[in-house]
């Protein structure tokens, strides 16, 4: 995006992440509204989530390096398994990592029902998404198929990206794409919207907004697979993420209908604990 000059040279900040860090930042803001929202001390919340956030990124990127090690490492630079300002971070991976750092962190530190906490995580989640996905557009990775140069919503991105390397030498210009980033970061900003909204009134059955979550995003994320041609898979193929989206659209139709009845919070009824963590 630009350099900043310092006394040992000029220091590059790269879209792709300084949109994960913004991202970041505004879904722990989200996750704190939530938090006072549902009469929980937003402090316990934001230590989790930094720990959430570091957990998503391992598996998002362990998920990448499975599933495009072949591109990863063709030039047999191992290196590039660290170079994560590059891009390279599948989503299903991250919701992963940190669903298994969330279970961990539960079992040791009882942050409160588990259901109930991942509804606060879920439109934070969200609005993360969306950030992610314009840092993808930034960066040029997660292309999508070529399209008509008069589409309106037409991207072409520039020499020496990863679409345009996708599509030749890597220096000219990529022919005119479908901007399947834009898609989805506004899929994420109209899923954090519904889910801010949806937790005001689903608070009665905790795990629910969670579950709906994922049942919005799975299919959205299927049909968005359809049009993006980056994961190299063949016509009639089922790519990764959408296998993933049928695991992740079944979790959903459990979540939501062993989502259990419990009576709406008060002021004086927090869904989640208050108090300090045990042990500190």
């Amino acid at each position: 995006m630009f350099r900043i000059p310092t006394p040992f040279g000029d220091f590059p900040v790269f879209g792709y992440g300084a949109m994960v860090l913004l991202g970041v930042l505004g879904a722990v803001l989200v996750l704190r509204a939530g938090a006072r929202r549902s009469q929980v001390d937003p402090d316990r919340l934001t230590d989790l989530a930094v720990l959430l956030v570091l957990f998503g990124v391992i598996g998002g990127r362990i998920w990448y390096l499975i599933q495009y090690r072949h591109e990863v490492y063709a030039t047999g630079d191992w290196l590039e398994t660290f170079r994560l300002w590059r891009g390279g971070l599948v989503l299903y991976g991250a919701i992963a990592g940190g669903l298994i750092a969330l279970a961990w962190f539960q079992r040791k530190q009882r942050y409160g029902p588990w259901r109930a906490l991942l509804d606060l995580i879920a439109p934070a989640l969200a609005l993360g998404i969306a950030f992610g996905r314009l840092g993808c557009y930034l960066n040029g990775c997660c292309w999508g198929e070529v399209c008509a140069a008069d589409w309106p919503l037409a991207a072409i991105f520039p020499p020496g990206s990863p679409a345009s390397i996708s599509h030749g030498d890597g220096l000219s210009s990529s022919p005119a794409l479908y901007p399947t980033q834009l898609y989805s970061a506004c899929q994420g900003l109209i899923l954090a919207i519904i889910l801010w909204r949806a937790g005001a009134h689903l608070g009665h059955r905790p795990g629910r907004t969670f579950a709906l979550f994922l049942g919005l995003y799975a299919p959205g994320r299927a049909v968005i697979e359809l049009i993006r041609a980056d994961h190299g898979v063949g016509p009639g193929q089922w790519t990764v993420s959408q296998l993933a989206s049928v695991v992740a659209l079944t979790l959903a139709l459990a979540l939501w209908f062993r989502a259990p009845h419990q009576h709406r919070p008060g002021p004086s009824d927090p869904v989640l604990p208050t108090g300090p963590t045990p042990g500190s």
